[in-house]
């Protein structure tokens, strides 16, 4: 049965690049020859300043770990940080889940080097940096949707036409989905009021059961973080500028290299919501949807078609050489024999 689930997995992550090559290849088959016009006018100069601000946001990820790892006294170096931020994003790319995929490789790494004293405490660091990024990136993209919502009305996709009411119906559905992942990354710190609700306390009793205590020190590191609320929303408004709105900033770059001006709103929107597209576990990385949502909204918001395909495919290879880069921390990672993180004495 193991072999036979191994082998579901392969198929579904065969199918998942696939897919994920599908969408890009369509994006650049309808604009091919667009494309390799912008491509032989690009100023390759640009691509040094874009990968530059790429890693930028790759430090600041590391450096928010390594600052709420030491909430919960696990004792995390900033150069580790970074190695296992880039190894995340290598494996978000080789095994299936994307970003979240990665993720479960730093849960594990750093559950493994955490020893059994705090190895749940290092796990739920992990966790707790993945629910500040959602929290940022949900936030902003509401306070986005007002102002962008003229630009959203004109989505086009391909020649499909295209009613008011379904954009509207977009819009909304943006909207909640960005409220539903606010509400499930704020949710944990609310565990007490959670586990009162009918059939829910005895779930719990059970899971703390079999788990041999694992819940309690989950909720215990969660009340913990409750207790640094305020330090979590300064991270999560930093996050807002330093990763999110960062990404807006390599694509800047590489539409500069074009001699192309964009409408920055316009390219904020985009990039935004079609980062949220991107953590879809359907596609490696979020590599193809993430473009093809992308390119649709830039379309709608009056920039050419080919430029806005060039950019973006030329941002997704930059992104997609730093992942693959990765590789290499993962090879060279001086901690991989590495026993324990010991915690810090309190």
């Amino acid at each position: 049965m193991k072999k036979a689930a191994n082998k579901r997995s392969l198929l579904l992550f065969l199918l998942k690049i696939a897919l994920a090559a599908a969408v890009v290849w369509i994006l650049f088959s309808r604009g091919q020859q667009e494309i390799l016009k912008c491509l032989r006018s690009f100023d390759c100069r640009f691509l040094l300043p874009a990968l530059f601000f790429q890693i930028v946001a790759l430090l600041f990820s590391a450096w928010r770990w390594q600052t709420l790892a030491g909430v919960l006294q696990v004792k995390l170096s900033f150069f580790e940080a970074f190695s296992l931020t880039m190894q995340g994003n290598f494996f978000s790319l080789v095994i299936p889940g994307g970003a979240i995929g990665g993720d479960v490789v730093k849960m594990a790494v750093i559950g493994k080097r955490s020893g059994s004293g705090s190895c749940m405490e290092g796990v739920f660091t992990v966790f707790m940096d993945r629910v500040v990024g959602m929290i940022s990136l949900f936030l902003l993209t509401l306070v986005l949707l007002v102002p962008g919502t003229g630009v959203l009305m004109k989505l086009r996709f391909g020649t499909l036409p295209c009613e008011p009411g379904m954009n509207m119906l977009l819009i909304a559905g943006i909207a909640l989905l960005s409220l539903a992942g606010l509400g499930a990354s704020c949710v944990i710190f609310f565990h007490e009021k959670l586990f009162r609700l009918p059939g829910v306390s005895f779930l719990t009793e059970k899971a703390e059961h079999f788990s041999k205590g694992a819940v309690s020190r989950m909720t215990g590191a969660a009340d913990m973080y409750a207790r640094y609320w305020k330090k979590l929303l300064f991270l999560a408004f930093l996050t807002t500028f330093f990763v999110h709105l960062m990404a807006v900033v390599p694509i800047c770059f590489l539409f500069a290299g074009m001699g192309v001006e964009v409408p920055l709103f316009t390219l904020v929107l985009a990039v935004v919501i079609g980062n949220i597209a991107g953590l879809i576990p359907l596609f490696p990385g979020g590599i193809g949807i993430r473009d093809l949502v992308t390119v649709t909204i830039l379309s709608a918001g009056m920039v050419n078609a080919g430029d806005a395909k060039t950019a973006q495919l030329l941002s997704t290879a930059l992104m997609l050489l730093l992942n693959l880069a990765g590789g290499i921390f993962f090879v060279l990672d001086p901690g991989r024999g590495k026993k324990e993180l010991k915690r810090e004495q309190q």
